[in-house]
């Protein structure tokens, strides 16, 4: 009797056969699915399942952080770089004086006074620049980095040039760059 088929549960004769696993069943073990089915373990989703869920979800995770932490690569156009923006002027500067009045603080002739040529970081207009140095003007999405990356000259590394645009340029750091502002940088 080997090519008879029989219940899963128990000997009797198969009157059905479940659509969700492919087990015969008799009436007894089973209504619309078999009773294997029915149980609250069959609802629990496959190992393979919950593994390949978790491997999911750490790839996801990791793709997540790296973008976060991802090192800029300097490109302009690559994202989204901040721009410090750090004016620094004098009081007195930023005060104008009332009609027959003379400005408060003291200034001595031929100083400048406006707020560009105080500002740190920006060479007063209409001096040449030091020799073995040209002008650069930063445009949007800048970093010293970059502007070293596409101005240094052969010799010098992009670290050296960074450092030489600081001192230069009397920048508290290489952060403290502003569109428009015009750098000198090492030819």
């Amino acid at each position: 009797m080997p090519d008879q088929l029989t219940c899963f549960a128990c000997e009797r004769e198969p009157t059905q056969q479940c659509p969700r696993c492919g087990r015969p069943y008799c009436d007894e073990h089973g209504e619309e699915l078999c009773d294997a089915c029915l149980e609250p373990a069959s609802g629990v989703p496959s190992f393979t399942l919950y593994r390949g869920s978790l491997l999911a979800l750490l790839v996801g995770t990791a793709l997540a952080v790296y973008l976060l932490i991802q090192p800029s690569s300097g490109d302009e156009g690559s994202g989204f770089q901040p721009v410090v923006v750090t004016p620094t002027t004098t009081a007195a500067a930023n005060q104008t004086p009332a009609a027959g009045q003379t400005p408060s603080g003291t200034t001595t002739p031929g100083a400048a006074t406006s707020p560009t040529a105080t500002r740190t970081g920006t060479p007063v207009s209409g001096t040449p620049p030091p020799s073995g140095t040209k002008e650069y003007t930063v445009v949007s999405g800048d970093t010293l980095s970059a502007i070293c990356e596409r101005q240094k000259p052969a010799s010098m590394t992009v670290p050296d040039c960074v450092e030489r645009v600081v001192a230069l340029n009397n920048l508290a750091n290489a952060n403290d760059i502003s569109v428009g502002q015009k750098l000198l940088v090492p030819q």
